[in-house]
């Protein structure tokens, strides 16, 4: 027996509210992230943001007074590095748990998807949508892929 449209409308509706919900909290997930990482000398603790750009570089203690300058350098960018790949791997990790495939540059991810959010069901084992609810949700589709750039 064939599913009344109201029927699928709500159901479609039903899975979009859950989507949306999931996408504004890994939207406000991945706003908040900031990591910070310590170097293996504990010399140097740096922390970056969502963008992976450095919010802030802190020496621990004053040994790093004492170290050659190539060796501080190299114990910034090993904190730099530390915090900047748990970063991209929290932004995975958010990005993943509401469907999207997470891309070589967090830019491109961020850019519109280039199919529907919930994916197409198969032609053989559903009717096609009705013109005027297909509309519907394809608008609801671009809402929430204008609210995902906004990232």
């Amino acid at each position: 027996m064939e599913t009344p449209p109201v029927r699928r409308l709500e159901l479609a509706l039903a899975d979009f509210a859950e989507r949306y919900g999931a996408l504004t909290r890994a939207r406000e997930q991945i706003r908040a992230l900031s990591v910070t990482a310590c170097s293996r000398d504990d010399v140097v603790e740096v922390t970056v943001g969502a963008d992976g750009r450095p919010a802030s570089i802190r020496f621990v203690d004053e040994r790093f007074r004492e170290m050659p300058a190539a060796q501080l350098g190299n114990s910034v960018m090993e904190a730099l590095g530390t915090a900047r790949a748990e970063v991209e791997a929290r932004f995975s990790a958010a990005m993943n748990s509401v469907g999207l495939p997470v891309q070589a540059s967090r830019e491109t991810a961020r850019s519109r998807p280039q199919g529907p959010l919930w994916g197409r069901r198969p032609a053989s084992s559903s009717t096609p949508l009705p013109p005027d609810l297909r509309a519907a949700v394809l608008a609801l589709t671009d809402s929430v892929c204008d609210a995902v750039r906004c990232v």
